[in-house]
This record gives C-alpha cells, sequence and structure tokens, in this order.
C-alpha cells in the first residue's frame, strides 16, 4: 500500500475585522456612530456657547431696566450739576491709564471727588474691570484697568462729591 502525505495546510486565520463583518456586527456599530455624531457636536456647541467671552449680557439688566426712571432722574442730575468729564486712555503695557478730567460749569478742575471707573473691550465684555481713580498733580483722575486689547472700549464713570452724583459713559477707540 502506497501512502502519499499530501502538505497540511494552515488552517486560515480570520483576523477579528473579518470575523467582526462576517457576524454583520458592523451595522449596530455603523448606526450607534451615527446617532453619536449629533450628540457629540450638540455637546461641542453647547459648551462654546457657554464659555464664549465674546458674549455677555448686561449685569443686572432687569434691575436697570425697571429703575429706568432712576436712570432718567440721574441724567436730570448730572445737567442740573453741569459737570463736564473729559475721558482719555492711554495704554501702559497691557493696562489703560484712563483719565478722568472733570470740570464745573465755570470750566474750574473739581477736587476732592471720590471717581469710581469701570471699562470693558466691546468685543470682550464678559470681563469688566473697574477700580477707584486717585487725582494726580495734572488735576486729572487715573485709574489703571486691565485691559491688553486694542479698539472700542466702553468707559463708565461715577464722580460724587457729599451727596452729588454725577454719571457718564464714553466710548474711546484705543490704538495699541
Amino acid at each position: 500500500m502506497t501512502v502519499t502525505t499530501a502538505p497540511v495546510e494552515a488552517a486560515p486565520t480570520t483576523s477579528i475585522r473579518s470575523q467582526f463583518v462576517a457576524r454583520g456586527l458592523h451595522w449596530p456599530l455603523f448606526i450607534v456612530t451615527l446617532l453619536l455624531i449629533p450628540v457629540v457636536a450638540g455637546g461641542y456647541l453647547a459648551f462654546q456657547a457657554t464659555h464664549d467671552p465674546t458674549f455677555a449680557i448686561e449685569a443686572d439688566y432687569y434691575r436697570k431696566a425697571v429703575a429706568w426712571d432712576a436712570t432718567m432722574a440721574q441724567e436730570q442730575a448730572n445737567a442740573t450739576l453741569g459737570w463736564q468729564a473729559t475721558v482719555t486712555a492711554a495704554p501702559v503695557g497691557a493696562s489703560l491709564d484712563i483719565a478722568v478730567a472733570l470740570q464745573d460749569k465755570a470750566g474750574a478742575n473739581l477736587p476732592g471727588l471720590k471717581v469710581h471707573v469701570e471699562g470693558f473691550f466691546l468685543a470682550r465684555s464678559l470681563e469688566v474691570p473697574s477700580a477707584d481713580a486717585q487725582l494726580a498733580g495734572d488735576g486729572r483722575y487715573h485709574a489703571i484697568l486691565s485691559l491688553p486689547h486694542g479698539g472700542v472700549h466702553e468707559v463708565r464713570v461715577r464722580a460724587e462729591r457729599g451727596a452729588a452724583v454725577f454719571t457718564t459713559t464714553r466710548r474711546l477707540d484705543i490704538t495699541r
């Protein structure tokens, strides 16, 4: 009897991927992936919307709207006082030196005021630094605010002397 031996072939190896596809498991994974795409995109967009430094809502906007009569009364008080304010800003490193010159009706400087300044870069209105201004030798009140951006800034000034209160808001274009 003659026995012939044939070479033994190794069993075909199948990869995990081919077994996965052969069993049809790729379709449920495909569907789950398609369902997860909008969930992940929505989460990303919600994060971006709530952490955007360029978007801000005016602080206490409802209280300010309800107190509109008080705002108009303050405008009338400003007109009655007759004070004039000149607001300038000069870059100092990454900050701004806000200088406020206040004069009475006759044009004389007003010393001895308590002056508070707040300002913000319009494109980053969520960040509103503020400081109390000090009277300097040039007759102007100076406050340093951390505002590192160039462009249009809004500066709000509140000056008090006893019961007299003067407020003003100015927009300044800062070149850096």
